[in-house]
């Protein structure tokens, strides 16, 4: 498929995130050799509950289709949730997540961050999704990449922005996963004071911070 045709795909993984996790500044420089493998990729935020490698149940109607702006109205965690704590709440069910893609980043853990907001984009609200560096979402991370201009290896001693060929319309399947790591201290499902993608090219906007 040729990376310019690119219009649309539909993902399965194991986690929608809604926040992006950064690695402590001694941490060693990580060394991505393919869309496949990392060498000293390292994280600690929920690690066991974000690299989940449950499968979608079959049931299509137990699957709630969604779209960023739609994310981006839930409320945040009834419970106060911290690095050790399990799924809990609406991080218990599947969502299919429609979305633009925006913005992808390869985080120090090895994860690709893909950075979705609404296909029409004139709502405000934007969805991270994770795609951990294991071999089950390797065909995954390939497709991703393949929609950048990233050469291998490359080395990277922080999360490193990745530059974007268009701007694919992706469905991503997966369970939401609220990212403590960065969370606002009140657990508010927001985080508007930071800046970040919303439209197609750089501006100020509103991201999500959890479900």
């Amino acid at each position: 498929m040729n990376r310019a045709e690119v219009t649309r795909a539909t993902f399965t993984i194991a986690a929608i995130a809604l926040l992006s996790s950064t690695a402590a500044a001694t941490s060693p420089p990580v060394t991505v050799v393919s869309p496949c493998e990392c060498l000293n990729n390292h994280g600690e935020h929920r690690w066991a509950v974000k690299n989940d490698p449950s499968t979608p149940p079959e049931d299509a109607s137990a699957i709630q289709a969604v779209t960023p702006s739609d994310v981006f109205s839930w409320p945040g965690p009834a419970e106060h949730l911290m690095q050790s704590s399990e799924r809990a709440g609406i991080e218990n069910n599947w969502f299919a997540l429609t979305g633009r893609v925006v913005a992808v980043k390869v985080e120090m853990d090895g994860d690709l961050h893909l950075a979705l907001q609404d296909a029409t984009g004139d709502k405000a609200g934007l969805v991270v999704c994770e795609i951990p560096a294991k071999q089950q979402w390797c065909s995954i991370r390939e497709t991703v990449f393949s929609w950048t201009t990233t050469r291998f290896p490359f080395h990277t001693s922080s999360d490193r922005k990745l530059k974007l060929i268009g701007a694919p319309i992706i469905t991503v399947t997966g369970k939401a996963y609220w990212d403590v790591g960065h969370a606002p201290k009140d657990q508010s499902n927001r985080r508007s004071h930071l800046p970040v993608v919303r439209c197609i090219g750089d501006s100020s906007g509103d991201e999500a911070g959890g479900c």
